[in-house]
């Protein structure tokens, strides 16, 4: 079988004594570009920049700890503490989750305005997008055999998948394509949409929807209830908010105000 897409890399670079991991290399060079481009947007609307380096780093720890914790609970890792503290198994609407309640509570304790939101929702498509890299190269997140246009085979003798003569579909490759979708869909929208946190929800449900489509070709997640996996039972759950929070916020932004007691009276 020959794979669209044939990847022969070594998922580590050995430099000197250092070892290094293109799934975390490549995780920090998402973070960083999504950081990056968090600023240049808030720059843009008049905001103050020192704020996106704390909203990084909380989306780097948030994203690292929730994704793992997720993917102890959906794995059966919880009676297995020794492999708690694994480097390899995340979760990333684990991850997502727990990062986009930390940057909430940061904005809210830091009294910041709530465009910071959609500044980090503006830049956070592309950082998912170039940090899945890594996943690609090193054959994570696989599922079933394809002949699909964008099966990947990763040769590499080191690489997840079982094997280096097939090509898999490609959870990694799948999530970089949902991060462009998305960047593609709300970039142009940065300055059009002006409602504080509409755009945030819009890419919180946009995620949702995509990761509950692509499980349908993924394999890395055990099947619950109703012949859908957690992963996409949590998208789910993830959708809703997104398109709860998008109705509430639009409602209120539609809302007549009132500016004495006498308004709104006829």
């Amino acid at each position: 079988m020959t794979a669209a897409i044939t990847i022969g890399i070594d998922p580590t670079i050995e430099l000197g004594p250092l070892t290094l991991a293109w799934h975390g290399l490549m995780t920090a060079v998402g973070v960083l570009a999504g950081a990056a481009l968090a600023a240049r947007v808030a720059r843009r609307w008049g905001l103050p920049t020192e704020p996106t380096v704390s909203i990084a780093l909380l989306a780097a720890v948030g994203g690292l700890v929730g994704g793992r914790v997720l993917y102890v609970v959906e794995h059966g890792l919880l009676d297995a503490p020794a492999q708690w503290l694994s480097t390899r198994g995340l979760s990333f609407n684990g991850g997502f989750v727990l990062a986009a309640v930390a940057i909430a509570v940061y904005v809210r304790r830091a009294r910041l305005p709530l465009r910071y939101l959609d500044a980090v929702a503006v830049a956070l498509p592309l950082g998912v997008a170039v940090g899945r890299i890594g996943d690609v190269i090193n054959g994570e997140h696989y599922g079933p055999e394809t002949t699909s246009f964008l099966g990947v085979r990763n040769t590499h003798p080191d690489a997840s998948v079982p094997s280096p003569d097939v090509a898999y579909h490609s959870g990694g490759l799948y999530e970089v394509v949902l991060g462009l979708v998305v960047f593609a869909v709300v970039w142009p929208l940065r300055d059009r949409i002006r409602t504080p946190t509409l755009l945030t929800w819009m890419v919180v449900g946009l995620f949702g929807l995509g990761r509950f489509v692509e499980f349908f070709w993924r394999s890395d997640s055990d099947t619950v209830a109703l012949a859908l996996n957690s992963a996409q039972w949590t998208s789910l759950g993830i959708l809703g908010v997104g398109l709860t929070g998008a109705a509430v916020t639009w409602r209120m932004a539609s809302a007549p105000r009132t500016h004495g007691p006498d308004a709104g009276r006829r």
